[in-house]
C-alpha cells in the first residue's frame, strides 16, 4: 500500500505542470506556506514523479517507446500506412507534425517544471534536518537530470529553464548542448552524494540510479568532440576526463550493487519475470503502475507499453487463430489456459536482431514470444478448436486439416508456433498446430508480415487490468534502468579507453548469465570488442527498454547500422534525424518558432 499512497499523492497533482512549458507558479494560494512545510515540501517531490508516469511512460498513447526505439537497426513497420507510427519507423514523411513526439516533449519539460520547483523550494522548508531536505530534493536533482538527458538527446540544445517562471514564455532561447550536460552531470554529482541507498515508498529514486545516470550521460556527452547537434566541440583530453568519471561511477556501481541494494539475476529468465516486475533485485530506477486504477494518474487507462511490441491483434493478417480469443479467463471449460491481450502489432523486431541471438543464448527465449496457446473452442464437445477454411488457408495448410477432427487442438495446447528454424511444408502439415517460419515472414526483408515474434518483456498477463482484453492495460511496473545496462556501460567506456581486456570481461558477465546453462559457452576475448559488437550486444540485451536511439546516436552509428540491419529505411538523413522535431503543438506558442526548430524540419 505504501506505493499506491504514493501514486495517490501524484494524482492530486493533475493541475500542476499539464504542458511542456507551463511553468509551476510559486505565487499561488498559499504556495510558499504550503512548500515550506514537511509535508507540503513531500508532496513536491513526489510531484517530480507525476508526468513520468502520466505521460511518458505507460499511461498516454506510449509514444515515448517509438521516439527511444523506433527508427533504428532493431525495429521494423508492418505497415506502410500506419500514420505516426509508419513516419517515425521509416523517417517517410516525418516532420513537427507527427503525433509520437508531442507526448514525451510534453512529459519532460512537465518532469522539468516540477523538479525546478522542488529544488527551487528546498532552501525554504521548515521543519526538516539540512539531511533531510537534502535526500528529499535529491530525488528531484536526479528526476531532472533524467528529463534533460531525454531532451537533449532526442532535441538538442533547446530551452533549459533551472528555476521556476511565474509567467508564460513565447520566445524560448535555446541553450548549447554543453550547458545541458554542465546540469546534467552536476545535479547528479549531487544525486550521488544524497539519495539513500533504499526508500520505504517503493519506486522513489536511490543513490544506485544515479550512479548508473551519471556513466551514461558523462559517456554520452563524452562523444561529443564532433560538435553534432551545435555543441562546442569537447578536446581529447576533455572527452577522456569525462570517459574516466563515467567508468569511476560505473565500476562502483558494479563493485557496490549489493551493498547499494541492487544484483545481477543469474538466470536472464528472472529479469522480466513477471512475478519479479513489482519487486525485481535488478532494477535501478522504475515508473510505478497501480493495479488500482484511483491510484493511477489517468484513472483507468494504464499501462500498456509491451503492446506496441506484440504480433497478435486478433486480425486476420497475422498471428491469428479463431481458437484464440482475447481473454482474461485462465480456466475455459474446466481447462486451465494463459490470459491473451490484443496487441497493437505496430513494430517488429527486425531479421537482423532475431538473428542476432544463437541457440545457446537465453535471451532469446526470455525475451520473445513465439507460441500461442489456444483458449477458445469451437468443436462440437467445446474441448478445443476444430480447423476452419480461412484459418487454414492463412497459415498455407492442405484443406484436408478442415473440419476434421482428428487435427483438433485441445484447450491449452500450442495453436500457433512461430520457429526459428525452418520447417518444410510436410513438417508444417504433420502437426496439429500452425507453424509459421520466421524465414517467410521477413521474406521481403523490406515490408516483414505480421508473424512474427512479439517482445515479451513488459507483457506481464498476471497484471492486465480492466475489463476488456481487446482494450487491455496493465498495472506493472516500467523498468528504465537495470545493473545489466551498467555492464554494457562499463564495458563500452573501457573500449573508448583502449582496455578492450576490461571491455570482454565485463561483456562476459552479461553473456555467461544468457548462456543457457549459465557457463562460458558465450565468452568472448578482447578481440572480439569492436564497435560492431557492443552495438550487437546492447541490442541483445536491452531491446525495447528506451535506449536504442540513445545507444545509435551515441555511437553516431545510424547510417551504417540501418544499412546493415535494416533497408526498409530509406530516408533518414544524417544532417536532419540525429535530431528529433519539435512538435507543431510548441511551435504555435512562440515567436521565434523558426529559429527554436531543429533544422531541416
Amino acid at each position: 500500500m505504501k506505493k499506491f499512497n504514493l501514486l495517490y499523492i501524484l494524482c492530486l497533482f493533475a493541475g500542476l505542470h499539464s504542458c511542456s512549458l507551463d511553468e509551476f507558479n510559486p505565487s499561488g494560494i498559499s504556495t510558499e506556506q504550503e512548500w515550506s512545510t514537511a509535508a507540503g515540501y513531500e508532496k513536491l517531490v513526489n510531484g517530480c514523479y507525476y508526468d513520468m508516469i502520466r505521460i511518458v511512460y505507460g499511461q498516454a498513447e506510449d509514444t515515448y517507446v517509438f521516439v527511444a526505439e523506433a527508427g533504428t537497426d532493431l525495429w521494423q513497420d508492418v505497415n506502410s500506412s500506419n500514420g505516426g507510427w509508419s513516419q517515425i519507423l521509416r523517417y517517410d514523411g516525418f516532420a513537427a507534425s507527427n503525433s509520437m513526439i508531442r507526448e514525451p516533449y510534453s512529459g519532460f519539460y512537465g518532469t522539468l517544471s516540477a523538479c525546478n520547483a522542488a529544488i527551487y523550494y528546498a532552501g525554504k522548508v521548515e521543519g526538516l534536518t539540512t539531511d533531510q531536505i537534502n535526500k528529499l530534493v535529491a530525488e528531484a536533482y536526479f528526476i531532472r537530470a533524467h528529463a534533460l538527458f531525454a531532451i537533449v538527446e532526442q532535441w538538442g540544445g533547446k530551452y533549459l529553464p533551472t528555476e521556476p517562471m511565474t509567467s508564460p514564455q513565447t520566445n524560448l532561447p535555446c541553450s548549447s548542448i554543453n550547458d545541458f550536460y554542465n546540469i546534467i552531470l552536476s545535479d547528479l554529482e549531487f544525486a550521488m552524494t544524497h539519495l539513500p541507498v533504499s526508500h520505504a515508498v517503493v519506486g522513489h529514486v536511490t543513490k544506485a540510479a544515479a550512479y548508473h545516470l551519471y556513466a551514461k550521460a558523462a559517456l554520452t556527452y563524452s562523444t561529443y568532440t564532433d560538435g553534432l547537434g551545435g555543441a562546442t566541440p569537447l578536446n581529447q583530453t576533455e572527452s577522456r576526463e569525462l570517459l574516466i568519471k563515467a567508468q569511476n561511477a560505473a565500476n562502483y556501481l558494479i563493485s557496490n550493487a549489493s551493498s547499494l541494494g541492487v544484483e545481477l539475476y543469474q538466470n536472464v529468465a528472472e529479469v522480466f519475470d513477471e512475478n519479479n516486475n513489482k519487486s525485481n533485485k535488478e532494477a535501478l530506477f522504475i515508473v510505478c503502475h497501480s493495479m488500482i486504477k484511483e491510484y493511477n494518474p489517468r484513472g483507468n487507462y494504464y499501462n500498456r507499453v509491451w503492446k506496441q511490441f506484440g504480433a497478435y491483434a486478433n486480425a486476420t493478417t497475422g498471428v491469428s487463430l479463431e481458437g484464440i480469443v482475447p481473454s482474461y479467463n485462465t480456466i475455459v471449460n474446466g481447462v486451465e489456459v494463459p490470459k491473451v491481450s490484443k496487441c497493437n502489432c505496430y513494430m517488429a523486431p527486425s531479421k537482423y536482431l532475431i538473428d542476432l541471438y544463437c541457440e545457446n543464448d537465453g535471451r532469446y527465449e526470455a525475451f520473445f514470444q513465439d507460441t500461442y496457446y489456444v483458449n477458445n473452442a469451437n468443436n462440437t464437445d467445446k474441448t478445443g478448436y476444430t480447423w476452419t477454411s480461412s484459418d487454414a488457408n492463412r497459415y498455407g495448410l492442405d484443406a484436408g486439416r478442415i473440419g476434421n477432427n482428428s487435427f483438433d487442438i485441445p484447450l491449452g495446447d500450442t495453436a500457433i508456433y512461430i520457429p526459428r528454424s525452418t520447417y518444410t511444408q510436410a513438417e508444417k502439415e504433420a502437426t496439429r498446430y500452425a507453424i509459421y517460419n520466421i524465414e517467410d515472414n521477413y521474406k521481403d526483408i523490406t515490408q516483414p508480415l505480421k508473424f512474427f515474434p512479439s517482445l515479451k518483456k513488459a507483457d506481464t498477463p498476471s497484471l492486465y487490468a480492466g475489463t476488456n482484453a481487446s482494450k487491455p492495460y496493465s498495472g506493472a511496473d516500467c523498468i528504465i534502468y537495470r545493473l545489466g545496462e551498467t555492464y554494457l556501460v562499463a564495458a563500452e567506456i573501457a573500449w573508448r579507453l583502449g582496455d578492450n581486456n576490461t571491455a570482454a570481461e565485463r561483456l562476459n558477465v552479461i553473456r555467461n548469465r544468457a548462456s543457457k546453462n549459465n557457463d562460458s559457452s558465450l565468452s568472448i576475448s578482447s578481440s572480439d570488442v569492436t564497435e560492431d559488437f557492443l552495438l550487437d550486444e546492447y541490442a541483445r540485451e536491452m531491446c525495447g527498454e528506451w535506449t536504442r536511439w540513445f545507444d545509435l546516436k551515441r555511437f553516431r552509428a545510424f547510417e551504417s547500422r540501418i544499412k546493415k540491419a535494416n533497408p526498409q529505411i530509406t530516408s533518414f538523413n544524417k544532417d536532419i534525424h540525429y535530431l528529433r522535431p519539435v512538435p507543431t503543438a510548441e511551435l504555435l506558442l512562440l515567436e521565434n518558432a523558426d529559429e527554436y526548430q531543429n533544422a531541416g524540419y
